[in-house]
């Protein structure tokens, strides 16, 4: 079956909206995703004071995502 389809028998058969949940539960995880942001940045605010502003980090999480050079 195709995804219209589907949604069709969803909202005729059981009366779900399939668009508005999906909508709901994305604002959810964004508004969680944010919080988490929020917090983690608090946390890192709070390390970095206690360390005196200067961290120095290992090379393997320096480099985490850069290409490798030719």
């Amino acid at each position: 079956m195709d995804r219209d389809r589907l949604k069709y028998l969803f909202k005729e058969v059981l009366g779900v909206d399939v668009d508005a949940i999906v909508q709901q539960v994305t604002a959810s995880l964004a508004v969680e995703r944010a919080r988490e942001v929020k917090e983690h940045s608090a946390s890192w605010k709070r390390y970095m004071e206690e360390k005196g502003g200067l961290v120095i980090l290992p090379k393997n999480v320096t480099d985490v995502g850069k290409r490798a050079r030719p």
